[in-house]
């Protein structure tokens, strides 16, 4: 079953590119199998093929970067995108800067697209349109307020069956791509696992993960490596300073204890003066405490004192209030005098009424009763933390006790070896006075134990990242085992039609990652010097072709010929090899120098003129001067390749 839906390029449009002189406007049908651009070195073949993959992908690979460099997918996806605007500078000139641009139409499965890029807009698109094929609709993305690109991304990802747009990036770049640089799947264990995650993996969920695990896992065995070699170096200069300490002729060793015991002792009992200054200050905490709680103590007990006094206050008798009583006395002489008296009557209504409401304000029994009981455990609470300080401030006077009897003996030992070797200890003191080693050695080891620790975190974090590692590798073996039935035979045939030799992979693990060791006439071929240039790199093209063939129905494949590197031995084998990728459903866009070169002569011998166009760089750009010297022989080898086209 294919795992992807990958894009078949069948038009390019590029507009305004300043490089090709020739030309305002290219356009390109790649309708046919092959698509040979052929001319001389240096007029911007390889240009092309960057042209192609930057429209569909937005980035620009910067050749003087390995893999290695940025160690994940999503990172070489994002910083790659700013190479674009260095690379094509040079070849478009001022006055085409904002009006070159290129177009793209291309299939993915009956999704028929077409996208257009300013050269200097890699997060940008012009335009984006999607039909659907099967049913005739058409969604033109530019009517729509939309970020075109973000859009354009979305839609692509999910129609070729990955998880994220940077997948189809690397997979573009560096499977469906041989560009000038070269760089080979087979021989770059970065490379090839990301790969075979991709291509072999149970989904492309499981291959982001390995990308991510993979790059822990190289992180921190960097980092353990490193600190590895930082433990060593600076434990070799700490060996060194031991060394340097263990010559000095001026020191009898007998006089070295001495010092060493007079050293000791005298920075022990510094240690044990700190120690008594801390708890002469916790003392006069401890006081400064008990000293508060006694304060707010006492201020309680006189609110207890008030309250208790106010409950105990006994109400004053009717008979004896003396306002009540000279009211009465009034009222009965004016009765006695038959004199008016009910203003007195209404004086004694507003007496007593006075009487009743203070007796209400009065606090009951009970209410005192609750005030004095929270007064009361306040101060049982008071109670209970003095009683804590006093404990701790004995505990702490009998610490210092303590302490300041072990410093008087220490200080009376220090006097007494003072006293009894005053030479000896001036002596030894002013030698290490000049030399005083004893912090320099600290610090070392401080630092190798900081490394050690660190180191042994690395290891830890390392070995988490390998054992998710290996879970994943489980699926990617058996994913291989699935597929192998198919994969290899497709490798193997593409392979022995170059080679002529035997030719097998397999699929072998190290802590660096999985990858596929090949194995020429039964014996293994791990290092690429063991292969001749051209070897390498039609192995490596190979290898493409059979990942292509199985991952996906139809592509389209794209080689910069490295024809420059053959052998005349093997040139048309190389052609027949292309051929045989262009005969399944899969297309060739490919660059060559224009030469009489066998490789294309066989290509166009297979493919003929239904199957094949060549085309022809003196039509986009001017040849240089020495190149139009050779004018005659550049037609004659076009006239030649383009006759083989012809030929029934």
């Amino acid at each position: 079953m294919k795992k992807f839906i990958l894009p078949t390029i069948e038009k390019v449009e590029i507009k305004n590119f300043s490089l090709y002189k020739k030309v305002d406007l290219i356009e390109i049908d790649l309708t046919k199998e092959v698509y040979c651009l052929a001319g001389a070195n240096g007029l911007g073949k390889s240009t092309f093929i960057t042209i192609i993959n930057y429209c569909l992908t937005g980035i620009v690979k910067n050749p003087s970067r390995k893999f290695t460099w940025y160690n994940e997918i999503p990172k070489f996806y994002n910083q790659s995108k700013g190479f674009a605007s260095i690379y094509f500078d040079g070849r478009i000139s001022e006055e085409n800067y904002e009006s070159a641009e290129v177009s793209i139409e291309f299939l993915i499965g009956l999704n028929r697209y077409r996208i257009t890029r300013g050269f200097f807009e890699p997060d940008q698109l012009r335009s984006f349109s999607k039909l659907d094929e099967s049913t005739g609709e058409i969604i033109n993305f530019n009517e729509i307020e939309l970020d075109l690109n973000e859009v354009y991304k979305e839609h692509f990802t999910k129609d070729i069956q990955l998880s994220q747009f940077d997948q189809f990036v690397f997979i573009q770049t560096f499977v469906l791509t041989f560009d000038e640089t070269h760089q080979l799947l087979f021989w770059d264990e970065s490379l090839i696992e990301r790969v075979l995650y991709l291509f072999f993996g149970v989904d492309s969920e499981k291959a982001k993960l390995a990308d991510k695990h993979r790059k822990e896992y190289n992180k921190f065995d960097s980092t353990f490596r490193n600190l590895q070699w930082q433990i060593t170096k600076t434990r070799n200069e700490l060996n060194n300073i031991l060394k340097s300490i263990s010559h000095d002729s001026d020191l009898d060793p007998n006089e070295l204890k001495l010092y060493e015991e007079h050293k000791s002792l005298s920075e022990e009992v510094d240690e044990i003066d700190k120690v008594i200054d801390r708890l002469m200050l916790e003392i006069k905490d401890c006081d400064l405490a008990i000293s508060d709680f006694l304060l707010k103590s006492s201020t309680l007990r006189g609110e207890y004192e008030i309250l208790f006094s106010n409950s105990l206050t006994e109400e004053v008798p009717l008979e004896k209030n003396t306002e009540i009583i000279k009211i009465l006395y009034d009222l009965k002489v004016r009765i006695y005098s038959s004199k008016n008296y009910e203003d007195l009557i209404q004086d004694l209504i507003n007496a007593l009424t006075k009487l009743k409401n203070q007796e209400s304000e009065n606090k009951s029994n009970d209410e005192y009763f609750k005030k004095l009981s929270k007064i009361d455990s306040e101060l049982s609470s008071f109670s209970k933390e003095i009683t804590s300080i006093q404990n701790r401030k004995t505990r702490l006077l009998e610490e210092q006790t303590e302490k300041l009897e072990k410093s008087k003996y220490i200080n009376d030992r220090i006097r007494e070896i003072e006293r009894e070797n005053e030479n000896e200890i001036r002596k030894i003191s002013r030698i290490r006075k000049t030399v005083d080693y004893s912090e320099l050695t600290r610090s070392y080891e401080e630092q190798i134990a900081r490394y050690t620790t660190q180191k042994d975190e690395s290891s830890y974090k390392r070995s988490l990242a390998r054992k998710e590692l290996q879970k994943l590798e489980k699926d990617l073996n058996q994913g291989y085992i699935n597929a192998e039935s198919i994969f290899i035979p497709i490798f193997n045939d593409y392979a022995r039609s170059f080679l002529g030799l035997d030719v097998s992979i397999e699929l072998s693990a190290s802590t660096k990652g999985t990858n596929l060791s090949l194995h020429i006439e039964d014996s293994r071929r791990q290092d690429s010097f063991k292969l001749s240039e051209s070897q390498r790199y039609f192995i490596d093209i190979a290898l493409r072709m059979a990942l292509i063939e199985l991952g996906t129905e139809s592509a389209t494949f794209l080689i910069d010929t490295p024809e420059g590197s053959l052998d005349i031995a093997y040139e048309s084998r190389a052609g027949k090899m292309l051929a045989d990728f262009a005969k399944e459903k899969h297309k060739l866009i490919m660059t060559a120098n224009i030469n009489s070169s066998q490789l294309l002569l066989e290509l166009a011998s297979i493919c003929r003129g239904d199957k094949m166009k060549i085309e022809r760089m003196t039509n986009w750009t001017i040849l240089s001067e020495v190149q139009q010297q050779e004018v005659e022989r550049i037609e004659e080898a076009y006239t030649l390749i383009e006759s083989k086209l012809q030929s029934i």
